[in-house]
């Protein structure tokens, strides 16, 4: 009875053990057996082997996306706020430029009314009760 036996596998627990006893098909068979468990331990140790770099990279990438997603939204606040400030300074100096427009117009317009007045009361008060020739009234002009 001569018996042999080899570890194998990658655990180093699978024992093959060919035996003369069971003769040559049956040797084959535990042999073919050995192999097949061999196969699958290889096989499923290769898928889960797959499955966890798969799943590091997945969680690497989401990381990335996750991060770009979190930088875009800083950009983009980033971006808001300075079109928001330099909007409200373009706001800000219309805003002046238009007063300076408007308070030179009022000055100018007070300017005019100031010298009308003083135009009209010193043709008035130089004339000593008359009126002069183009602001007669019609009713004076018919009796002349």
């Amino acid at each position: 009875m001569a018996t042999e036996t080899q570890m194998m596998g990658a655990n180093g627990s699978a024992n093959i053990q060919s035996d003369s006893q069971h003769g040559v098909i049956g040797s084959w068979w535990q042999l073919a057996i050995g192999m097949t468990e061999s196969s699958c331990n290889f096989g499923f140790g290769m898928a889960q082997d797959t499955r966890a770099e798969l799943r590091r990279r997945t969680d690497v990438t989401l990381g990335f996306v996750e991060d770009i997603s979190v930088g875009t939204l800083k950009f983009v606040r980033k971006f808001v706020e300075r079109v928001d400030g330099i909007t409200a300074e373009s706001l800000g100096r219309g805003e002046a430029a238009i007063l300076v427009v408007t308070r030179t117009l009022r000055r100018a317009g007070h300017g005019v009314t100031e010298l009308a007045s003083t135009t009209i009361s010193d043709t008035i008060g130089s004339s000593n009760g008359r009126r002069p020739e183009g602001l007669r009234s019609s009713s004076s002009s018919a009796s002349a």
